[in-house]
């Protein structure tokens, strides 16, 4: 085995090309989230530079909602080149777009972005020299814009054409030595790096290969910050990607790839470096090729896990998850009924990637309460997509008959509401006898009381703070006072380890005085994590905010 002397992180994730025109951000972000892929770097498209900040906002939103970071931007289009043009109002034009596309990187939050730098006219190629200096002043000027709005890198990407520099090793060096002594010299300024793809080399006007992508890898090492990762043809010519006859055709080995940027690693300015799949797809506008998208996209990215992140591909990643209690003071819970019914194992896969604590699903029966969101089926075929635990809350009348049937799915805990069960100790018994932790639910005008003689059979008690069946739902009067009674009544009876779930408006608003009140668990729905008002991981870390300020208030009791 090839030992290294840099520990360096090999990630993969897609660039959003093929999709242009074809297929929405949904579309892709759902199936990087199936395929195990959690980073996406945006292509740039001709809308990007006229559409309003809101948008990318509700982008980034929705990239997260799948567990999909967007970490990266960068150029699709050359749009970028008019530096090179020797034109005052092509020059002015494109600063002006490349200042709008660092602001779009900063809205997005993502640390890079990039793009090739242009290209001189093939009918002046004497002017080269002079694009090269006026890119390159005005890149000194945008490192500084970019670190203003918050960005780290400005990345390039060498090219496979004299014209487009940089291309031959000395332009590589040439370009990052240049803005990076720029960098060190000018405090408040990002730094250059580049954005290296493998199916970039140097072939001669008489195709004859000058330089090879090692070649040209090892001169950009120094200042690599990410990859683009596809195929290409034995001059550097065509691109495509990585299904079983596209390598069969292509010449870049990704195994050697990984191998040799491990090999460098020492030399590399980062400790995990992002590898993008980037190619187009089949032609774009066609009934016979655009639905061919999707299966070249899943293949090549089972092999690029395999070949170049080194991850098994038998089965989806498990991250590993603690058992209840052990891993917040408090934990939330998101409530699956305001999940989106259409693609609840993408959502799920945002969960993990969030770091909540406990998936939550109500169970109903519209007899016990007036509505049917989620059935049996629904938790037996996500059961095997994670290993986050499962509470289900069973608001129906008979209790019995779904304690039985989820016992067999791998649920970690089950409450029944005390309104529902005839024999209430029985069906808490069957629970535990099944090694599942037993809860017991009440609505918001059940008495305590109704706990007194079932404590030794309870692990936790739902408090609803809303009348169950619908999300969305106000606030009752009563809420915390019970959840304040319901603590001291489980510490009065010597049940300190007993855990009080609140389930109901668990708002933004809500949430301290809730904690503070003694909730353990937090299911959180619409006024909260689930709120359209910001990104997922927004909400999360806002809830977590309020969850300590919650616990800070309840230690000053």
């Amino acid at each position: 085995m090839t030992m290294h002397n840099k520990s360096l992180k090999l990630t993969l994730g897609v660039k959003t090309d093929p999709i242009e025109y074809r297929y929405s951000y949904d579309w892709l972000f759902r199936l990087m989230a199936e395929e195990g892929v959690y980073h996406a770097q945006l292509g740039s498209f001709f809308e990007l530079y006229q559409l309003p900040d809101a948008y990318f906002l509700e982008l980034r939103r929705t990239a997260e909602s799948y567990g999909v970071a967007i970490s990266s931007m960068f150029t699709a289009h050359r749009e970028l080149g008019g530096f090179f043009y020797g034109h005052p109002a092509w020059e002015a034009v494109a600063r002006k777009s490349y200042e709008r596309f660092i602001e779009v990187a900063s809205l997005l939050g993502v640390p890079v972005a990039g793009s090739n730098p242009g290209a001189a006219a093939r009918d002046r190629m004497n002017a080269k020299d002079a694009g090269s200096a006026c890119y390159l002043q005005h890149m000194k000027e945008l490192l500084a814009y970019a670190h203003e709005k918050g960005l780290h890198w400005l990345a390039i990407e060498p090219m496979s054409c004299l014209a487009e520099p940089p291309t031959l090793p000395e332009e590589i060096r040439q370009y990052a030595d240049e803005l990076n002594a720029h960098h060190r010299a000018t405090p408040g300024t990002a730094r250059a790096g580049y954005c290296f793809d493998v199916s970039h080399g140097y072939a001669d006007q008489d195709s004859i290969v000058r330089y090879g992508w090692k070649e040209l890898l090892e001169s950009a090492l120094p200042d690599l910050v990410e990859l683009h990762l596809k195929n290409t043809d034995s001059i550097y010519n065509s691109t495509f990607g990585f299904t079983a006859p596209e390598r069969e055709r292509g010449i870049v080995d990704v195994c050697e790839v990984r191998e040799f940027l491990l090999d460098h690693a020492d030399a590399l300015p980062v400790d995990e470096a992002i590898g993008y799949f980037e190619i187009s797809g089949p032609k774009l506008g066609r009934d016979y090729s655009d639905c061919r998208l999707e299966a070249q996209l899943r293949e090549s990215l089972r092999y690029l896990r395999q070949a170049f992140a080194a991850e098994s591909v038998a089965e989806a990643p498990e991250p590993a998850v603690p058992t209840l209690c052990e891993k917040q003071p408090v934990q939330i819970a998101p409530s699956m009924m305001c999940a989106d019914m259409c693609h609840l194992e993408s959502s799920v896969r945002g969960f993990e990637a969030l770091g909540v604590d406990i998936l939550h699903f109500d169970i109903m029966d519209a007899k016990f309460t007036p509505n049917m969101p989620l059935g049996l089926e629904t938790i037996r075929q996500l059961r095997p997509k994670t290993r986050m635990p499962f509470d289900v809350h069973l608001m129906v009348e008979d209790n019995d008959f779904f304690v039985r049937q989820l016992s067999d799915m791998g649920v970690e805990m089950i409450s029944v509401h005390v309104e529902s069960a005839r024999h209430l100790e029985r069906t808490l018994a069957l629970i535990k006898d099944k090694g599942i932790k037993a809860g017991a639910a009440l609505n918001p005008a059940t008495p305590l009381d109704w706990l007194r003689y079932v404590l030794h059979a309870i692990d936790f008690v739902v408090v609803m703070t809303v009348n169950p069946g619908f999300a969305g739902q106000r606030l009752v009067p009563s809420a915390f006072e019970k959840l304040r009674d319901c603590r001291a009544f489980l510490d009065a009876a010597g049940r300190k380890d007993i855990l009080i779930e609140v389930d109901g408006n668990v708002s933004f608003t809500n949430m301290p005085r809730m904690v503070e009140c003694g909730s353990d668990i937090l299911v959180a729905g619409s006024s909260s994590l689930f709120s359209k008002t910001a990104a997922p991981s927004d909400n999360m870390k806002q809830m977590r905010g309020l969850i300590n300020e919650g616990l800070a208030a309840r230690g000053r009791q």
